[in-house]
C-alpha cells in the first residue's frame, strides 16, 4: 500500500487544535472532546488516531444513514477505496474487510460485538460520537467502557459531544481531560 498521506481542513476547529487533540489521546486512556456540530469532530479525529497509530478503530454513530456517510467522508478524505482502509456497518450492511483500520458503525452494532467479544478485543479504540444523544444504547456502552478500560490498559476511548455537558462524560470516567473545538 502506498503511503497514506493524511491531511486536515484547515478551516475546522477541529483541525486547530490538532496538536493538543494529538497529544491529550497520547497521554491519557479517556478524552472527552467538545464542540459544535461542524466542527470536524466526526470526520478528522478517526484521522488523528491513525496519525498516531492506531489500527482498529470502532467508531460509533447513533444512525446507519449517519455511519454510511461518515465513512464515505473519511474515506474521500484520505483518498482511499471504501471497504479498505476506512469501512462502515449497519444492520444488515457490512462493508469492512480485513484491511479496515476505521469502522464506522452504529452503536448497536458495538454493542452486539460485545455478545461475541466480552473485551472488544478487536479494536484498539474506541469513539463514541454524539454521546449527548444520551440513547439506550449509548448509557449502556459507556458504563460497560468503564468496567472494560482497567482490564484493557491498551485501549482509547474518545467521548465526541456537542457543547452540552460534557463534564458529565468526563466525571463518569475519573475526570477525563475535556478538548472543547
Amino acid at each position: 500500500m502506498d503511503e497514506l498521506k493524511i491531511s486536515y481542513p484547515e478551516d475546522l476547529p477541529v483541525s486547530q487544535r490538532r496538536e493538543e487533540i494529538l497529544e491529550a489521546i497520547g497521554k491519557h486512556q479517556v478524552v472527552v472532546i467538545a464542540g459544535a456540530t461542524g466542527s470536524g469532530k466526526t470526520t478528522q479525529i478517526p484521522k488523528m488516531c491513525l496519525e498516531l497509530g492506531r489500527t482498529s478503530i470502532a467508531h460509533t454513530q447513533p444512525r446507519r444513514i449517519a455511519a454510511r456517510a461518515v465513512a464515505e467522508r473519511i474515506a474521500e478524505e484520505l483518498q482511499v477505496e471504501m471497504g479498505g482502509l476506512v469501512g462502515y456497518q449497519v444492520r444488515f450492511t457490512d462493508k469492512a474487510g480485513a484491511d479496515t483500520k476505521v469502522k464506522v458503525m452504529t452503536d448497536g452494532i458495538l454493542l452486539n460485538a460485545l455478545q461475541r467479544d466480552r473485551k472488544l478485543s478487536q479494536y484498539d479504540t474506541i469513539i463514541i460520537d454524539e454521546a449527548h444523544e444520551r440513547s439506550l444504547n449509548i448509557d449502556f456502552l459507556l458504563g460497560y467502557l468503564k468496567q472494560l478500560l482497567p482490564r484493557r490498559p491498551d485501549l482509547k476511548l474518545i467521548i465526541t459531544s456537542a457543547t452540552i455537558d460534557p463534564e458529565s462524560f468526563s466525571r463518569h470516567f475519573n475526570d477525563a481531560p475535556i478538548i472543547e473545538v
